[in-house]
């Protein structure tokens, strides 16, 4: 089959609505159905990336709206925070970025207590008297930052403190944020699309020796890399939109893996029926050539007959000539005998 040349968002387009093509992505080289992964995940990352540097701005703002409303003294001098608090400080916000936040600076060590806390939720953040430390379920182990790892420079009050969130240097803090952002999500979610994919690719390759048909893990895997397109999509939409709205699916995950699945099985379906249309097809083909022949036989050979019959036409009237010469010759002697 030649190469496929579809655009990649033409690609995305067919890969949701026309099955009919899933025979030539299956046909595709590895190299462009790793390429197309790719730039769909990077096209994912990249819009849940803003997504998540959006809601750490709008945390950025929270925190400096607390601090000028809650706490009246706040100081970093040599690596160390102080805060003027009786006690711990908790922040719970669920919709956040980071939903919870501890703040004990009369403490350099998080307590058993402050951890179980903070890890009931997916991240949080725990700010000691030198550091702080940074809890996450898709990583082990938690992350502790010394506040000179963060800046060399002392904040003498809450006034020096606020004007940070407010200066350009905010937008530097921004763009890391985002650029890192990036990398981690986009190489968690293209490990995940990848791995999606050869499982696809195996239990396609499974289901088309059950519907007895030959097909390569290639092309198996192939068709499972675009049939993760409109799940991709769909989980894009679905986080977007619990980001802002906290709207929740339970099932969102179950529904995801079955679309999956269910794409496989139509796409291998479709071309078990394309290939066997086509063996019908050539087989309609094979006798028509074989009837074809067999009229070109019966004609030869009619024509054949038709010669040899007109050939013994042509010979009789020579035959009789000399049956007539040869009966003339016996009757020339007797004549002039006579």
């Amino acid at each position: 089959m030649e190469e496929n040349n579809i655009g990649f968002f033409k690609k995305i387009w067919t890969s949701i609505k026309d099955f009919e093509k899933y025979e030539e992505f299956a046909a595709e080289k590895l190299s462009q159905a790793i390429k197309y992964i790719i730039l769909i995940t990077l096209i994912f990352t990249t819009i849940i990336s803003l997504d998540y540097t959006y809601k750490f701005h709008t945390l950025l703002q929270d925190v400096k709206n607390y601090i000028t409303t809650n706490i009246q003294e706040i100081s970093l001098r040599e690596g160390q925070l102080k805060i003027s608090q009786e006690e711990p400080i908790i922040i719970e916000n669920e919709d956040q970025i980071v939903p919870i936040i501890v703040i004990d600076t009369l403490s350099d060590t998080a307590s058993d207590e402050y951890l179980e806390k903070v890890k009931l939720y997916n991240s949080g953040i725990i700010f000691l008297s030198d550091k702080a430390v940074v809890t996450n379920k898709l990583i082990k182990e938690d992350q502790s930052i010394k506040y000179t790892e963060i800046t060399n420079s002392d904040i003498a009050n809450k006034d020096e403190l606020i004007k940070l969130f407010s200066n350009s240097y905010i937008y530097y803090v921004y763009l890391v944020f985002l650029i890192t952002i990036f990398i981690y999500l986009f190489i968690i979610y293209l490990a995940t699309n990848l791995v999606d994919a050869v499982v696809l690719g195996v239990l396609g390759y499974l289901f088309a020796r059950v519907v007895r048909l030959k097909l390569r893990f290639r092309a198996t895997f192939n068709i499972g890399v675009y049939a993760l397109t409109l799940p991709i999509i769909l989980n894009l939409i679905y986080t977007v939109v619990n980001s802002f709205t906290g709207f929740n699916i339970e099932y969102f995950q179950w529904m995801y893996t079955t679309i999956s699945y269910i794409y496989v099985a139509v796409a291998v379906l479709m071309i078990r029926t394309e290939i066997t249309n086509q063996k019908i097809q050539l087989m309609r083909l094979e006798q028509i050539q074989r009837e074809i022949k067999e009229q070109e036989t019966d004609q030869d050979q009619e024509q054949e007959k038709q010669e040899e019959k007109k050939k013994k036409q042509e010979k009789e009237p020579e035959k009789k000539d000399e049956k007539k010469e040869k009966q003339n010759d016996k009757e020339a002697p007797e004549g002039s005998n006579a």
